[in-house]
């Protein structure tokens, strides 16, 4: 049995992005996710695609 505070469903951006704030409230996560990686169905559907708009990265691949 796993003991946790918080599962969250989905590894991409927006599961990353939660996973990421309950880490800083110092709260146990479990993240779910049916692909073998993350990023969500970008970085799976697109993955040599160029992405622009991530603070801090001039360009990143999806």
């Amino acid at each position: 049995m796993i003991s946790t505070d918080i599962a969250i469903i989905g590894a991409g951006p927006v599961g990353l992005f939660a996973i990421f704030e309950a880490g800083l409230l110092k709260m146990r996560c479990h993240l779910i996710d049916y692909l073998p990686q993350v990023g969500g169905q970008l970085s799976e559907i697109y993955p040599k695609k160029p992405i622009y708009d991530i603070p801090g990265y001039p360009t990143v691949l999806a």
